[in-house]
């Protein structure tokens, strides 16, 4: 059993080490918050809950503002949900969601690579507390973070107090991390000297100054793991068609067996892209992305098909979190864990041509996408990455099934007239993929062809031949709609009616 001790190699930090529920008291009511995590790893498990359970004894009407990098697990977030004021810039709680919807919660739905940046420029006011987790505080009192990035250097370099969360259940990350601070005008550092996946630019520990440290404290909490549902038969067909439609891409501009770096967003149809990429005639396999999830693990060990890893943070199931410690040693010389802001910055993903792979809620006929909003109105989560890469990425992949069957037994098409909410716009978009088929969009053509090409080669049979009426109705335009709102609630009406009919089939 690791012991603290052994992780915290600095006399003067080991003298601040003190229990969390004195370190929480150094979170007052009103103060801004910047911790470690993104996609529930690297988290700070200790002092959330802790301060959660602090401000209900104590002040039970105290607001404070948390960031993050991205998501945190429900174990961390659902115990202080009530207390946050603003949350930014992404998130998964249900328990937050559902805060605010009601207009309790004020949330900030950022791109990725700028919130990190908008923090360095100040855009969101003073850090107060910086809460981190780190696997190891070296000799100088710089610190190693744990498998996650995300926001933590810039929380650590802007914030006024330091707590130091240290994990010794979680190995000593030593040689995974890459870590820059983004530049601030006037004092610009151009260009990002990036030219392949492996490059490295900064240092593998997080420098700080260690006056602004009030308290370390331990944790033996091990990472909380992703759920993953059983990979379906649409997940799979999905993923096929992708393969189908980056081997098409390489057949016709010649890129041999090399593929350009791939960026893969998260969840099961991500997951099963990647395993069909394995399967795939593509060789030395590169990954330039924002998550290093399961799918990725099987590459690791082999040389013919895998090259180098960069991301942001490392997201894995039970089994996936028992695999990568077994190959963790050779994950360390294969995998680069950079700040969110490197790892989805728009000068990179340009220079490195990545393919950009990502899961919308839905897609329309002209070929914007929905990516967080049900309804047009109701956030899941955020865009998180996916505006980064879709819009700066040599091609750029949505994938999503035709239908999704909701709770209420109706089936609704993931294809549509238009989409509720637009997180990206057809400009963004090269192909759109479901269990039909793809449909490219890579070629000058008109709004009404490219409409035409997605409901017959995406849409689901089943709701083609309403889309075709929709875009009939619509009249003339490059991107038409109709104009009677009499057509439009008819349209409406026969589309829910036949939602009931296949749902109930």
């Amino acid at each position: 059993m690791t012991e603290l001790s052994d992780r915290i190699e600095n006399s003067k930090m080991m003298s601040k080490v003190m229990p969390v529920a004195e370190a929480v008291k150094y979170v007052k009511d009103g103060d801004t918050l910047a911790i470690s995590g993104f996609t529930k790893s690297g988290e700070p498990k200790m002092f959330l809950p802790a301060l959660a359970e602090h401000f209900s004894s104590v002040s039970p009407d105290a607001r404070i503002n948390l960031f993050s990098g991205a998501s945190l697990s429900d174990e961390v977030e659902n115990p202080i949900a009530k207390f946050i004021k603003r949350r930014g810039p992404y998130m998964s709680s249900s328990v937050s969601r559902k805060l605010i919807h009601a207009g309790k919660m004020e949330f900030t739905d950022v791109h990725l690579s700028q919130f990190a940046r908008n923090l360095m420029y100040g855009f969101y006011g003073a850090i107060n507390v910086a809460v981190v987790e780190v696997s190891r505080i070296r000799p100088d009192g710089s610190v190693i973070l744990t498998p996650s990035v995300g926001i933590s250097a810039e929380a650590l370099h802007k914030a006024q107090k330091i707590i130091l969360e240290v994990n010794t259940a979680e190995p000593n990350y030593t040689g995974f991390h890459d870590i820059s601070i983004p530049s601030v005008h006037p004092n610009v550092r151009w260009p990002i000297p990036i030219t392949n996946v492996s490059d490295r630019i900064g240092t593998p520990y997080v420098e700080i100054d260690t006056s602004k440290v009030v308290g370390v404290i331990a944790s033996n909490t091990p990472e909380y793991p992703v759920s993953f549902k059983a990979v379906t038969e649409m997940d799979k067909a999905i993923a096929r068609n992708v393969i189908d439609y980056l081997v098409h891409m390489r057949d016709h501009f010649g890129w041999a067996r090399r593929l350009p770096p791939i960026q893969s967003g998260v969840g099961n149809i991500a997951n099963a892209i990647v395993g069909e990429l394995y399967d795939s005639p593509f060789t030395k396999i590169r990954f330039w992305t924002e998550v290093f999830q399961d799918g990725m693990l099987k590459f690791v060990e082999d040389d013919a098909k895998f090259e180098a890893a960069s991301a942001t943070a490392i997201s894995l199931s039970v089994e996936g979190i028992r695999e990568f410690r077994r190959l963790f040693e050779r994950c360390r010389d294969r995998l680069v864990l950079r700040p969110m802001w490197l790892s989805n910055l728009a000068e990179v993903i340009t220079r490195l041509f990545v393919i950009a792979m990502n899961t919308p809620i839905e897609v329309d006929i002209y070929g914007h996408a929905n990516s967080t909003h049900v309804d047009g109105s109701k956030i899941i989560n955020g865009v998180g990455g996916s505006g980064d890469f879709l819009r700066n990425a040599y091609l750029s992949i949505v994938h999503t099934p035709s239908i999704r069957r909701l709770k209420d037994g109706k089936t609704v098409s993931c294809v549509m007239p238009y989409v509720r909410h637009i997180d990206h716009t057809e400009h963004d978009i090269k192909c759109i993929v479901t269990e039909q088929g793809f449909a490219m969009n890579t070629e000058i053509q008109s709004g009404k062809n490219r409409a035409r090409e997605i409901i017959q080669k995406c849409a689901h049979p089943y709701f083609r031949p309403l889309l075709l009426d929709y875009l009939r109705y619509a009249g003339d335009g490059d991107e038409p709609r109709p104009t009677s709102m009499d057509v439009i609630d008819g349209w409406w009406k026969e589309y829910n009616a036949a939602c009931c009919e296949f749902g109930s089939r």
